[in-house]
């Protein structure tokens, strides 16, 4: 095999020489030096302590800590981290280019960090192609979400329900990424591979970025390693898309002298592959597992009676007894609405047989047991809210009774359906 590398690249004056082997060097240790500090990296209590110490001394930030049960990959502790990184990478790689002065260059490494990345991106994009295929990272819209107007959504929670409106526009979009992802495998494959993934992940990244998403730090790594894997057809390509020149990729294989290691490389390879497209398929076991909804639908209050005393259903800072709306979601939970504009859940045993919705705190006790009748779209619950008599008067609104869910899709349309 030859080495497109040397045959293309001209020899440079010793300070370009030197200058150049640097950042490449500073590029390799960053990756792994990113790979150790991303979401999916080892957890080490120290180097959090390390952290916060840094900022507070260095950025002279109040109250920086780790926040945990957070979806957000972009917390002021994520940046400090980050920064953190690339100085760390920066020292390392001087320390490293001092000692190692006499290396001519880090081809090997450069090319074992190559193949390092690939499996990388592709177990990120395998993950988060399978949460799409199955019910996992953009579920269908619960019926809060649709009740909510569209102004009081937040860019991201825009985003969530443009996704969850439409399953199979979802799918599509997890199937490129898990795509994206396999090509990564194989050397003969990895260029497309990584250009289909930064094409796909760009497009995520852009989303993150305009609608707010806290995951900007992450999805720009994937996309920069997706560059970074190209870098060695960097040539080829150009003299492809730009120069409109015939060229011929020339795939970079890792050799190893023993074979002993090519058997260890491959069950690595093998363990890795399976492992993660195992760990994808977990979303695939929660959907089948799904447990349908009792009684689902969001329920507008018409009339709140308790304790003989009728609470009008209208906005009323003053009022937390009274609701307003609730939503029964989830299987096991329920949400509601009181008048104060708070948002409260509970725990629900929803009997669709003694027709019953038995309400409890976290703490187990219970909250509200009520009897249900129902006629037409109006449901009718009485009985205890917590020590008190109580009649709510509901009118239900299903996901058909949605125009985001029920108005499908046409090849013709005479007018557009946009309002």
């Amino acid at each position: 095999m030859q080495d497109n590398l040397t045959l293309q690249q001209p020899l440079l004056p010793a300070h370009q020489a030197i200058t150049r082997k640097f950042f490449s060097l500073w590029t390799i240790v960053y990756v792994y030096t990113f790979f150790a500090i991303s979401q999916f990296g080892i957890p080490a209590p120290f180097l959090e302590h390390f952290v916060i110490w840094f900022g507070t001394a260095c950025f002279h930030l109040k109250d920086l800590h780790k926040i945990t049960n957070t979806g957000s990959g972009d917390t002021t502790y994520d940046y400090v981290l980050l920064f953190m990184g690339m100085l760390f990478s920066l020292l390392l790689s001087i320390i490293i280019l001092i000692i190692d002065r006499k290396r001519p260059n880090y081809r090997q490494l450069y090319l074992f960090t190559i193949v390092i990345a690939r499996y990388y991106v592709f177990f990120t994009m395998a993950l988060y192609g399978m949460s799409k295929l199955f019910n996992g990272q953009f579920p269908a819209n619960t019926y809060s979400r649709l009740d909510e107007t569209v102004g009081n959504m937040s860019p991201m929670g825009m985003v969530w329900t443009f996704m969850g409106a439409s399953r199979a526009y979802t799918f599509v979009s997890g199937l490129l990424e898990f795509t994206g992802g396999i090509l990564l495998l194989f050397r003969k494959t990895k260029t497309v591979g990584a250009l289909f993934s930064m094409a796909v992940m760009l497009n995520v990244t852009l989303l993150n970025y305009m609608y707010d998403v806290p995951v900007k730090i992450f999805s720009t790594h994937i996309v920069l390693l997706c560059v970074f894997i190209l870098s060695y057809d960097w040539i080829t390509l150009y003299n492809f898309f730009i120069r409109h020149r015939s060229v011929k990729l020339d795939y970079n294989k890792l050799r190893v002298k023993k074979a002993w290691m090519q058997i260890t490389l491959r069950v690595i390879k093998f363990i890795v592959v399976v492992g993660t497209i195992g760990f994808a398929l977990s979303e695939l076991w929660d959907t089948l597992t799904e447990v349908p909804v009792p009684m689902e639908g969001v329920y507008t209050v018409r009339t709140f009676i308790i304790h003989n005393d009728t609470l009008p259903p209208i906005e009323n800072k003053n009022d937390s007894t009274g609701w307003s709306k609730m939503y029964a979601d989830f299987a096991n939970w329920i949400s509601f609405k009181t008048n104060a504009g708070q948002t409260v859940w509970k725990n629900a045993k929803i009997d669709t047989v003694k027709k019953t919705f038995n309400l409890s705190n976290a703490d187990s006790t219970q909250f509200a047991f009520l009897n249900y009748t129902i006629k037409n779209d109006t449901v009718t619950f009485k009985g205890m809210l917590q020590k008190d008599t109580v009649t709510i008067i509901t009118t239900r609104k299903l996901k058909k009774d949605f125009l985001l869910t029920s108005r499908g899709f046409h090849w013709t349309n005479e007018y557009p359906a946009n309002r």
